[in-house]
């Protein structure tokens, strides 16, 4: 990264085309206006949508992306007091406005209307990015590859709000990838009554197992409708798995559940059918959890920094930011070895890419 003689900021950003093609830009940031923060980039993790985008969304060129960040602050615009230069932060890729009705009357999680980066020059996947002081969230005394977790951990974290768990609870959570296993010290937490957790592939298993589940099964030994009969239904499914698997769940789920699902599937997978006397005369509920804004990062930090949530089990795999499209072919490819791939600015890289020791 280097810097003109204005006080503007030449750095390197990534932009994603389809399929799955990372190219390089160069990318001049000017300094923060008021109301902006200008941070160097520490890490970015890449999520699922990161993958959607890379497969399906890119559709009209070359586009930045990676919204699960932590990042330094380099430089604060007028009006900004929150944080200060050389403060870590991370971000929420969406916030509310504080404005509009909905927020005046106490529903922030239903404002669509706050700051955002997306359409930005650089996101998380660059050397650093101009931002709404908004979406800043100071993140101190934690480590930058836990951090990185904070804005997934805020959707685990919205989730588990969604199913309202009860205290004798049997919860079956469908999908062990960050999310789901980042939910699962929760649901342990929340119901004394036993937690199962299904997932197609087997490599995450142990994983789930060591987080806290009771039990844990393969989807390609055990249907879901048969696991739900094993344990004579469940109080509550949390899925984060694709949109798919919601009929066997209805299936699986007690008289009077709920059903929490979160993800999409942009390709071919978003419109299913569901046997609706299911849900009416079983008195079930389908619930989605979309944590748009972002909620609950400061939560999120806290079960991050006190292990609750233990970062060294969800963050798998590091690269460098020139190696991005390794680390985006290690997600598609390597499913059972990968949980989180987290990507740094190559200047902060000091071993090789790859799966963390």
């Amino acid at each position: 990264m280097t810097t003109t003689s204005s006080p503007s900021l030449t750095i390197t950003a990534a932009r994603i085309e389809v399929p799955f093609t990372v190219t390089f830009a160069t990318v001049t940031l000017r300094e923060p206006g008021p109301g902006e923060v200008l941070l160097d980039v520490l890490a970015c993790g890449i999520c699922g949508f990161d993958m959607e985008i890379a497969e399906s969304l890119a559709t009209n060129g070359p586009q930045a992306f990676g919204h699960e960040i932590c990042a330094r602050v380099r430089a604060v615009g007028p009006g900004v007091t929150h944080v200060q230069p050389g403060d870590q932060v991370v971000l929420e890729s969406g916030s509310f406005c504080c404005d509009c009705d909905l927020c005046r009357n106490g529903r922030v999680d239903l404002c669509n209307k706050g700051a955002g980066f997306w359409s930005g020059p650089a996101m998380g996947f660059a050397e650093a990015m101009l931002v709404p002081a908004r979406n800043v969230v100071p993140a101190r005394d934690i480590a930058p590859l836990a951090a990185v977790l904070a804005e997934p951990c805020g959707v685990a974290v919205d989730m588990v709000k969604v199913a309202d768990i009860g205290l004798t609870d049997k919860v079956l959570l469908v999908g062990a990838g960050p999310i789901g296993l980042m939910a699962l010290p929760l649901i342990r937490r929340a119901t004394a009554g036993p937690v199962v957790v299904a997932n197609r592939s087997t490599g995450k298993l142990e994983k789930a197992r060591r987080l806290g589940a009771d039990k844990v099964v393969s989807t390609q030994d055990v249907s879901l409708p048969d696991l739900g009969t094993e344990y004579g239904g469940f109080d509550r499914i949390l899925i984060t798995a694709p949109p798919e698997v919601i009929p066997d769940c209805i299936i699986a789920t007690a008289f009077g559940g709920y059903l929490v699902y979160i993800g999409s599937n942009f390709r071919s997978g978003g419109v299913i059918q569901l046997d609706t006397h299911a849900l009416h005369f079983g008195k079930k509920q389908l619930r989605p959890s979309f944590a748009s804004p972002a909620l609950y990062l400061p939560e999120a930090l806290t079960l991050l920094r006190t292990g609750i949530i233990p970062p060294k089990e969800i963050v798998s795999h590091v690269f460098p930011l020139s190696k991005l499209a390794e680390a985006i072919a290690t997600v598609r490819t390597q499913r059972d070895a990968v949980c989180k791939v987290a990507v740094v600015p190559d200047a902060a890289f000091t071993s090789p890419p790859g799966p963390l020791p």
